[in-house]
């Protein structure tokens, strides 16, 4: 019995090797699509003012936005 996924290596990449009754093509470009944005994400460089503006970012949202969730009486 052969295994469904298979790496091989070479000596620059990794050789991945799927049955075709164990991963069909959309759950399989899915698996690509996340791994590029894993990729990318990782080349990424934010400094620590990223969260600060996060936060700041959601406040005002959730300041425009409270009456839509939370009744006036109760705020």
């Amino acid at each position: 019995m052969t295994q469904p996924i298979k790496l091989d290596t070479s000596d620059s990449q990794f050789i991945i090797s799927i049955d075709k009754d164990f991963l069909d093509k959309e759950a399989l470009l899915e698996l690509i699509d996340y791994l590029r944005t894993e990729s990318l994400a990782r080349e990424v460089d934010f400094d620590e003012d990223i969260e600060a503006l996060g936060r700041e970012i959601k406040s005002k949202w959730w300041k425009k936005n409270k009456d839509r969730f939370i009744p006036k009486e109760e705020q």
